[in-house]
């Protein structure tokens, strides 16, 4: 079976300059030091390259400084230069947008040189190529995006057919492929600088998260650890004789996590066809298929007004709603998991958006107003801050005079 990623199922909000311009880069140093470019001038070099460029290649015996940043950019073949770059756009494009072109350019290029230092470690033949630098950016992947489907090509003998699977199992499946091949057969392929770029991608993904130097994904890698881990709370308690959809608990409620806090619930309805819209919610939403929960959802709260879906859940169903343009609907959602869930982690996001649903598309000024004064003093982004006070300044300006003259 040979898995080759050709996309992803996340849209691109602006154009990915830098990650076009690094493959536009290797291209071009690929035309001007391969053999096919300088036929009849003497190839010198093992890897193909033209008289001149092998000083460009990492040298693990004694390397230069530059050679660090200049094997990055060399090729031995199409081959080679055709899969890298087909890496680099399925999942270079996303990291770009999420880390701006600057901080992209500088995490591609520290991936490559700590990924070639992995590699000076256990090999002393010259190394070239971006598949360290490549394998940083997967790393990092990994962590911002793990749940970020990815479009692979499969091809079994005669069979061929088009996959998605979450990024984090195509990752890992390349880093069990590094580290199996060079036990079972020698090749000169480099997969130290495979594995050590993408180690350098994963520990440069968790600093970025943990320091809040980047923008969390509900999706990321700690928040699936989080859920993961909750998750099996959820499990225990209910072994244990908790029961979420009654209005009472078997189990005793100072027995509970502080982590897991009881989700509050509406009185037991008489319709079944609530409690099966619940399941039916909970699933769609596991599966990644928030417009037919957003569906369920709507008339869950038909039936029964007083139904609250679990902090996430509830969460998720309130964005759907607002990216479908349901601003109503997705206004009620958001008032909904501000009641029944105070002091969460997300809780001044959540205001900001409610506030400015109230502002531009449900007129509420009243509303609006109350919830930025009490925002304002705990927004710690400057961005965040800045939007809600000026928005504020907006609702207290009062409207120009109307001439009234004919």
């Amino acid at each position: 079976m040979i898995p080759i990623p050709i996309g992803t199922d996340r849209p691109l909000r602006r154009i990915p300059w830098m990650n076009l311009l690094l493959i536009a880069a290797n291209i071009v140093c690929y035309l001007l030091s391969h053999r096919l470019f300088h036929a009849g001038r003497g190839i010198v070099t093992a890897t193909g390259l033209a008289p001149g460029w092998d000083k460009y290649l990492l040298y693990p015996t004694h390397p230069a400084l530059f050679q660090f940043i200049t094997y990055q950019f060399l090729h031995e073949g199409f081959a080679h230069i055709g899969f890298n770059m087909l890496f680099l756009w399925v999942f270079g494009n996303n990291l770009n947008e999420k880390l701006g072109n600057i901080g992209y350019l500088c995490f591609y290029l520290t991936g490559g040189v700590l990924a070639g230092c992995g590699q000076m470690l256990t090999s002393s033949a010259p190394t070239l190529g971006a598949s360290g630098s490549i394998s940083a950016v997967t790393g990092l992947f990994f962590v911002l995006l793990p749940r970020t489907n990815i479009r692979i090509l499969i091809f079994i003998i005669v069979y061929a057919d088009i996959w998605e699977i979450p990024s984090m199992y195509f990752i890992l499946f390349k880093v069990g492929q590094d580290i199996i091949e060079p036990l079972l057969a020698s090749s000169n392929v480099a997969h130290m600088a495979h594995i050590s770029g993408t180690a350098s991608g994963i520990i440069i993904g968790l600093f970025l998260l943990l320091g809040g130097l980047v923008q969390r994904d509900h999706y990321d890698l700690l928040a699936t650890f989080h859920r993961h881990r909750r998750r099996r709370q959820y499990e225990s308690l209910v072994a244990r004789g908790y029961r979420p959809f009654t209005p009472t608990l078997a189990a005793d409620p100072t027995d509970l996590p502080a982590s897991c806090p009881i989700t509050p619930t509406a009185p037991r309805h008489d319709n079944p066809r609530v409690a099966t819209l619940r399941d039916q919610i909970t699933l769609l939403i596991r599966e990644r298929r928030l417009p037919d929960a957003t569906a369920r959802y709507l008339e869950l709260r038909t039936l029964d007004p007083r139904q609250i879906l679990t902090p996430q859940d509830q969460l998720d169903v309130a964005n759907q709603l607002m990216a479908d343009a349901k601003y109503a609907q997705a206004g009620a959602a958001y008032e909904d998991y501000l009641n029944a869930y105070p002091r969460r982690p997300q809780e001044e996001q959540v205001v900001l958006v409610l506030a400015l649903i109230y502002i531009r598309y449900l007129p509420d000024p009243v509303r609006a107003r109350e919830l930025l004064i009490g925002l304002i003093p705990r927004l710690h982004n400057p961005e965040e801050r800045q939007l809600a006070q000026s928005e504020l300044a907006r609702l207290d300006t009062p409207p120009p005079p109307q001439d009234n003259n004919p």
